[in-house]
């Protein structure tokens, strides 16, 4: 299967601090692809590049085909990655409709003011926004909160909102940054599964998380960094049996036994 996205040699400095070192990393179309490691192993440093929040020290980043090494965040967009954040991203006075809708302001020749407050003379790109953000909506489950304040939705319901955001792009690549955080067992087990919706209809996947049994428990492969650098790659059960990852982060309670 071809690759969706490499980092080949991708380095990042910070003043005199190395925040990742020469990854190397392919994430294969259609997969569900986790990167793991301690608080401060580069993780999100990493996503960050990929999406063009700041380009890497060295190193080439491809999507595809199409290198998007010091690309902007819109141009990436536009190629058709989309991200949802760790610390959610969202408008908490505008409605839940609304913010789904500023998602796909780039699909249009309108402003991102003109998308949320429906300025004269936009009627019919503004209708087409916001029957895909409704649409939305209703995949995600959030269709008859579409005109509540994001500051009044449970926290679990903004996380799913920033996911139906980030889909309005129609993203063939979707980054996630720690999805799970923050949420209860019965919160995360929906979560989980509308994941699982997301990629069945061809979105490749590619998350940050720090809770092991989402990763073990959805991932094809997953590799693994500890102190800006790349420690082991590989299926979940053959990353739960490498010595070296046991050692740096995982423990004992994730070993498969034999």
């Amino acid at each position: 299967m071809s690759s969706i996205l490499t980092l080949k040699h991708v380095t990042k400095q910070f003043g005199g601090l190395t925040a990742v070192n020469d990854l190397n990393m392919e994430v294969e179309e259609h997969s569900i692809h986790a990167l793991i490691g301690p608080n401060g192993a580069g993780k999100t440093t990493a996503t960050n590049m990929i999406e063009g929040v700041f380009p890497p020290t060295t190193g080439q980043i491809f999507y595809k085909d199409t290198e998007i090494t010091g690309k902007s965040t819109h141009e990436i967009a536009m190629l058709g990655i989309g991200r949802t954040f760790q610390n959610i991203k969202l408008y908490n006075t505008m409605t839940a409709l609304e913010n789904v809708m500023v998602g796909g302001h780039q699909l249009t020749k309108m402003s991102l003011l003109e998308s949320v407050f429906n300025f004269p003379g936009l009627r019919k790109e503004d209708r087409m926004l916001q029957e895909k953000a409704e649409m939305l909506l209703d995949y995600v489950g959030l269709y008859k909160t579409r005109n509540e304040l994001v500051k009044n939705l449970p926290y679990g319901n903004r996380k799913v909102l920033e996911v139906a955001r980030a889909l309005m792009m129609d993203p063939e690549l979707l980054l996630l940054d720690e999805p799970a955080a923050g949420l209860n067992p019965s919160e995360r087990a929906d979560f989980i599964k509308l994941l699982y919706r997301i990629h069945d209809k061809g979105t490749t996947l590619f998350f940050i998380e720090h809770n092991m049994d989402v990763v073990m428990s959805i991932s094809k492969m997953i590799t693994v960094v500890s102190f800006g650098a790349k420690i082991a790659e590989g299926t979940p059960s053959e990353i739960q049996n490498d010595p070296e990852v046991i050692k740096a982060y995982l423990g004992e309670r994730y070993q498969v036994k034999k």
